[in-house]
């Protein structure tokens, strides 16, 4: 991949065209789980456009991919903060509201997930951002918080924090 990485920083828009259908379905599904999926090929199109004019630029053709993370949650984070808004997003997973709810009954295991979801919409951006980049793109803490462009701290703190508001919404806290 850093080959064509380099042969798209020397302007072979090729060479760009492959990157956009390499990484084109990771940034969607990135920008739908913090944006939500409305708005999430805006954010996605907004990241390939700012990477293409800011391709020369990179140092390091090796981390072209933390790199293009970074400019998509950074346009996630615009777009929501610009909109002053919170999308419905659900963390679809089968099962998840009755492993979470720990009940046999479907009426609290929707109640918990509905708290879930609630409390999902109602992380800042940047919780958001880490609990996306952790559970589901499936990165360390250490390459989330690179791809925030944050300390390894500050995304464990942000980590810690969007855990704890999940728990007390799963478990009816205010």
């Amino acid at each position: 991949m850093r080959e064509i990485v380099r042969e798209a920083q020397a302007g072979r828009t090729e060479a760009f065209e492959v990157l956009v259908q390499h990484f084109g379905p990771q940034m969607y599904r990135l920008a739908s789980a913090i944006v939500g999926p409305d708005d999430a090929r805006d954010v996605a199109q907004e990241t390939f456009i700012a990477a293409w004019r800011d391709l020369p630029r990179l140092r390091e053709p090796d981390r072209f991919e933390p790199w293009l993370r970074r400019i998509a949650v950074n346009r996630s984070r615009n777009m929501l903060r610009g909109r002053q808004r919170h999308p419905a997003i659900s963390i679809d997973r089968p099962g998840a509201a009755d492993h979470l709810a720990g009940a046999g009954d479907f009426r609290e295991a929707a109640h918990a997930r509905q708290a879930l979801d609630g409390a999902f919409a109602g992380l800042s951006v940047d919780q958001r951002a880490v609990i996306v980049l952790h559970y589901a793109a499936d990165l360390s803490i250490r390459e989330a918080a690179e791809s925030m462009g944050v300390a390894v701290g500050t995304a464990k703190s942000r980590l810690n924090a969007a855990l704890r508001r999940l728990r007390a919404a799963v478990e009816g806290q205010p």
